[in-house]
């Protein structure tokens, strides 16, 4: 339960500040955020004054009950304000009850028997806010007793039209726009939920307003007062029982908050509910012996957690993820695009931290940073900086915090991973995977110029996102519940932030491996980026080896001294696909090809007979192009290849066993090598030109 503490004591921290963000959002003792639909105004004597739909469908903060917080199907009225079917006494919605009566029998003797009985819902709101009135002062609750009472909160809604009804003063709960023709849409319907074909008006939430001369806050749900009257009221209800937490007897709940990852949430993290299994039973006469909760740290650590997830949580789908600290400052989390740090303007961009790199990003025309131009490892140094400065501002000794959950069924939620961390060793963790799985990433970017609209390409050196992972591991596999998805993020995470001492999962980079050595699978632009996203893979999977003998670091640059036969044979290729596009773009008159190289073409059957297609492709499928080149007195190619082959050994270049990702990485950094000189070439022709002139 150390993470109950952990989200306890942030609460604590945070209601002692005033500057964090989104501080409105932090529920108050015994509140729970609900979706409001309509709001009434009354004056200070419970007097009607107007109504009106919330058309922005608000999210607010209602004072609750144990059982109303995480009320589904029973009845439990809210506190003060709720739906029509409790506090519209006109409604006259009633539910039965089995209840116990006696008659007498035929001997004269009393017996009991079940009969089922009718009441009204509106009695259980109501008589729970009388007694609340009962040790209040407080005009504005006594203001909604005094209207709720009059039992006409129905038809001031109808009279105000904020109820749609039809022409024979029925309530509405359908809506066709094909039968309803020259009619405006009811607002109402705007905001409320279809169930099974209808809207179901019963279900509106109705918040109050009383205006009172001279107070500046007439919204019950922002008024400080109303919340702490309640919360103290409330808590003084509960009984007293020892707190598995606090280590103390205090005031405990035995229901507990749902509502955690969004206002329709229904999954609960502490769940009892089984009183005739054997949960507990054959250890402990009742649950309460098994745990047992206090209601204010209950409620603190649940509130915290849904304010930590609604303010810096990262989603995937019913999973959550989320990182923080007591102290409130913000945490970059682990499963966060890193890509999402970089700098988009020029201007925000510090030089400083890469006087080391020989290409500094460009500037594009509307002053953002051009990533295509960063051969170097500037790009991670800029992220490992940015962690820093979350780092900055944390004391030596605060508390970390990572968790991660998930909903195993509708009203079950799971805490699948939680970890604490020092912020030293949490931003080590992060920056060991900056390190060990940046690689060059594709990205592509749009920007305004004029009318006109410019895609960018782009090649920071990153380690890939979760979500790339996914797509290039997964691609079009039918996941439509998202169960692959939240697996494969629930087994990154402990990869991501537990540092260099866990390994990434073997079948994660074969799985990737191949298929960024089948071109013909997808796109051409996913190609790219699945391959970008195994070479990262691979990179990272060696430098955390568990055999140390097998332990290596790659450089993002060409490395032209690497003799292995899987990084030439990667080179190899690269330069069989430069010399047949390049020769094709000469041939179309300096146009990009419209299709794909042979070298592309057999890349797959590449990668699993290396020697066998290398002699097909030299041997046969070049000799057009290279007779081509020759004709215009382009040679390069020759020496390039020849360069490449000079470093094989004999026996290795003749080996036809399949290749490893090593393959990817020697093919990738050749690549971009070749990218880069053309740009370079390309530069200094622009420069003659521009000089020229």
């Amino acid at each position: 339960m150390s993470w109950m503490q952990k989200l306890y004591r942030t609460y604590n921290e945070a209601e002692k500040k005033s500057d964090l963000p989104d501080l409105d959002k932090l529920a108050p003792l015994w509140h729970s955020p609900q979706t409001a639909h309509i709001q009434i105004i009354l004056d200070g004597n419970g007097g009607f004054i107007s109504a009106r739909v919330l058309q922005d469908k608000s999210i607010v903060m209602l004072p609750v009950t144990e059982k109303s917080e995480g009320r589904t199907s029973g009845l439990a009225p809210h506190a003060l304000a709720d739906s029509l079917q409790y506090i519209a006494k006109d409604l006259k919605h009633s539910y039965t009850e089995k209840v116990s009566v006696e008659i007498e029998g035929k001997n004269g003797k009393k017996k009991k028997r079940e009969e089922k009985k009718e009441f009204f819902t509106f009695d259980l709101y109501f008589n729970q806010l009388n007694e609340w009135c009962n040790c209040t002062d407080n005009t504005k609750i006594l203001a909604v007793r005094k209207y709720v009472q009059k039992g006409s909160v129905l038809s001031d809604l109808i009279r105000e039209k904020v109820i749609p009804t039809d022409d024979k003063g029925n309530l509405l709960d359908n809506w066709s726009e094909k039968d309803n023709q020259g009619r405006t849409k009811p607002d109402l319907f705007n905001v409320l939920t279809k169930e099974q074909g209808k809207f179901e008006i019963r279900k509106a939430l109705v918040i109050w307003s009383v205006q009172i001369p001279g107070d500046r806050e007439p919204d019950t749900w922002r008024d400080k007062i109303v919340q702490d009257e309640w919360g103290r009221y409330y808590q003084k209800t509960l009984t007293e029982r020892f707190c598995s937490i606090l280590g103390d007897k205090v005031k405990v709940r035995d229901s507990h908050p749902a509502k955690l990852t969004y206002s329709g949430d229904k999954a609960k993290l502490i769940s009892s509910n089984d009183t005739h299994g054997l949960t507990y039973l054959g250890r402990f006469s009742d649950a309460a012996q098994a745990a047992s909760i206090s209601a204010e740290v209950s409620h603190k650590a649940h509130a915290a957690l849904r304010w930590l997830i609604a303010r810096q949580g990262i989603r995937n789908g019913d999973q959550v993820t989320v990182a923080w600290a007591i102290s409130g400052k913000p945490i970059p989390s682990p499963l966060q695009d890193v890509q999402d740090y970089l700098p988009q303007s020029i201007d925000d961009l510090d030089f400083s931290i890469a006087e080391d790199e020989l290409d500094m990003p460009s500037e594009t025309v509307s002053g953002s940073v051009d990533w295509a131009n960063n051969i170097g490892r500037q790009a991670a140094k800029i992220i490992k900086k940015k962690m820093r400065g979350y780092q900055a501002e944390l004391k030596q000794l605060d508390q970390i915090s990572l968790l991660m959950l998930d909903s195993a069924t509708p009203g079950r939620m799971a805490l699948t991973y939680y970890q604490e961390f020092l912020p030293a060793d949490y931003f080590a963790n992060l920056d060991a995977w900056v390190d060990d799985f940046a690689w060059y990433q594709r990205y592509s970017r749009e920007e305004k110029d004029g009318k006109k609209t410019i895609k960018h390409t782009e090649w920071p050196c990153l380690p890939p996102s979760p979500y790339a992972i996914f797509k290039t591991i997964y691609g079009k596999t039918a996941d439509k519940d998202g169960k692959i998805k939240k697996q494969l993020y629930a087994r990154l995470l402990p990869v991501i932030a537990g540092g260099s001492a866990v390994p990434i999962p073997y079948d994660l980079v074969v799985q990737s491996f191949q298929t960024a050595c089948n071109p013909s699978g997808g796109e051409h632009w996913e190609w790219e980026r699945n391959i970008g996203v195994a070479c990262a893979l691979y990179k990272g999977w060696r430098a955390r080896h568990h055999d140390l003998s097998q332990r290596r670091t790659y450089s993002m640059a060409l490395d032209k001294e690497n003799r292995s036969r899987d990084y030439l044979y990667g080179r190899l290729i690269a330069h069989a696909e430069n010399l047949e596009w390049y020769a094709l773009y000469l041939q179309n008159g300096k146009k990009t090809p419209t299709r794909i190289t042979n070298a592309e073409r057999y890349f797959q059957q590449f990668a699993q007979r290396p020697y066998s297609t290398w002699r097909n492709l030299d041997a046969e499928k070049l000799i057009p192009y290279k007779n081509y080149l020759s004709s215009l007195g382009k040679t390069f190619y020759k020496d390039d290849i020849g360069e490449i082959m000079d470093l094989f050994q004999s026996e290795d270049f003749v080996r036809d066993d399949k290749l490893s990702g090593e393959f990817l990485l020697g093919y990738h950094c050749q690549k971009m090598e070749l990218t880069r000189q053309i740009a370079a070439r390309a530069a200094a022709k622009q420069k003659k030109t521009e000089t020229a002139e």
